[in-house]
């Protein structure tokens, strides 16, 4: 059996990593908790990580630890990834990989130049119905596809996405979850766009709404918002059926199973694909790469692309109302 992946976490304090993925982690049979590193100061829980330190680079310089898990506000990507890579270290960092394409890019370069793996932290992909869902999209099943729609919200209070000089924003933090349904339905990217958004008083968007044409028949729409109550929706329609998923389609659970579907004959039919661990799954799978026993599911290059997307949907972005 091979030795297993030694992880660090710089920012082991964020609530992402301390719910899901630290221990995710320690759950899995191919990686070991070997460090820690907040700035934050005081106690946290640890998880059992041999070491514990107060400063980022003081983890990077452990040669006990082989990757590292960056969930730190998306300002400090670029940074911490190419010290990472400078270090020798494999990096999984929290979606969105970057503040933007350019940062994103940069950091690509230097974990190439290090020969270090680099994948974002978007686990969605990991979970079975989300596995069936691209099945359904690109295997003709709904025929040819006219519509398709993601919608993303909830109430945001006081948090650094809020705060423009931390990367914030509606459409950064959750644009990733919306967006990458709908080009894998368009299988390109949109011929045209357009966007609109709300600004609030911190000067981020908090709700970004947008319209995508593909060119071949497709046109889809999505909204992301800090603003409205908490709600999550897919839906797709195509000559030959529609497709709806209401239970949390973007961050599933290992309860939430289902698919429905309505055939054009009228017929609902709901596809059960079954549940699992969204973050167990893609701990394991980048280990794996890691290793070489796998290859990316998501690469630099596509976290690339979607965010020069969205670098250019806020670019052209009309402001509906500012607080």
């Amino acid at each position: 059996m091979a030795e297993p992946l030694r992880w660090g976490v710089l920012g082991a304090t964020s609530r992402i990593a301390q719910k899901a993925v630290m221990p995710a982690i320690v759950a899995d049979g191919s990686s070991e908790l070997a460090a820690v590193a907040s700035r934050s100061g005081g106690d946290y829980p640890t998880l059992g990580a041999k070491s514990s330190y107060d400063d980022y680079q003081a983890l990077l310089d452990d040669e006990g630890v082989d990757a590292v898990y960056i969930p730190l506000p998306n300002s400090l990507h670029l940074e911490w990834t190419v010290r990472a890579a400078e270090a020798g270290k494999h990096v999984l960092c929290e979606k969105p990989l970057a503040s933007n394409a350019a940062e994103a890019t940069e950091m690509a370069l230097a974990c190439t130049r290090a020969g270090v793996t680099l994948m974002e932290a978007y686990m969605t992909p990991f979970h079975p119905r989300s596995e069936g869902l691209h099945s359904v999209l690109t295997a003709g099943r709904l025929g040819r596809l006219r519509w398709a729609c993601s919608t993303f919200t909830f109430p945001l209070a006081d948090d650094h996405r809020w705060n423009p000089d931390m990367g914030g924003g509606a459409l950064l933090d959750l644009g990733v979850y919306c967006l990458s349904p709908l080009l894998a339905a368009g299988e390109a990217m949109p011929a045209r766009s357009d966007a609109s958004m709300t600004v609030g008083g911190a000067g981020v968007d908090g709700t970004f709404s947008g319209r995508l044409d593909f060119g071949n028949g497709l046109s889809a729409a999505f909204v992301c918002s800090f603003e409205a109550p908490f709600m999550q929706r897919f839906e797709a329609i195509g000559t030959d059926g529609a497709i709806t998923i209401d239970e949390r389609p973007f961050t599933p659970t290992e309860e939430d199973r289902f698919i429905h579907l309505t055939h054009r004959s009228g017929r609902m039919e709901s596809i059960d694909c079954g549940g699992g661990n969204t973050y167990g799954g893609m701990v394991e799978h980048f280990a794996a790469v890691v290793r070489g026993e796998a290859r990316p599911r998501r690469t630099p290059a596509e976290a690339i692309e979607l965010l020069t997307l969205q670098d250019g949907l806020r670019r052209a972005a009309r402001v509906t109302a500012e607080d």
